[in-house]
């Protein structure tokens, strides 16, 4: 797996929604708001059955009623297309 150039971060980041990027450009990171930390939960078990799924494991943050998801892929440091199609997954699960 081979890390994203920066022009490839940010061509994939302008096909997203809300989806961020830090200055590094090694992670991205979307809050996801739900209505209850019952739903947050279950958003979360949506992702993490993805997850399994590819062997992409992301970083999940739940407070209340919100879930703070963050992807990068350790081996390159960086960002990889798998980053990126786990995102997509994601915001399909909770659209």
């Amino acid at each position: 797996m081979k890390q994203l150039t920066q022009k490839e971060v940010e061509k994939n980041l302008a096909r997203m929604s809300a989806w961020m990027t830090n200055k590094s450009s090694t992670v991205i990171e979307k809050a996801f708001n739900t209505n209850s930390f019952l739903d947050g939960l279950a958003l979360i078990a949506k992702i993490a059955v993805h997850a399994e799924l590819m062997n992409h494991h992301p970083a999940i943050e739940l407070t209340y009623t919100n879930v703070i998801v963050r992807l990068t892929t350790h081996d390159v440091a960086g960002l990889t297309k798998l980053d990126f199609e786990l995102a997509k997954r994601i915001d399909a699960i909770h659209a």
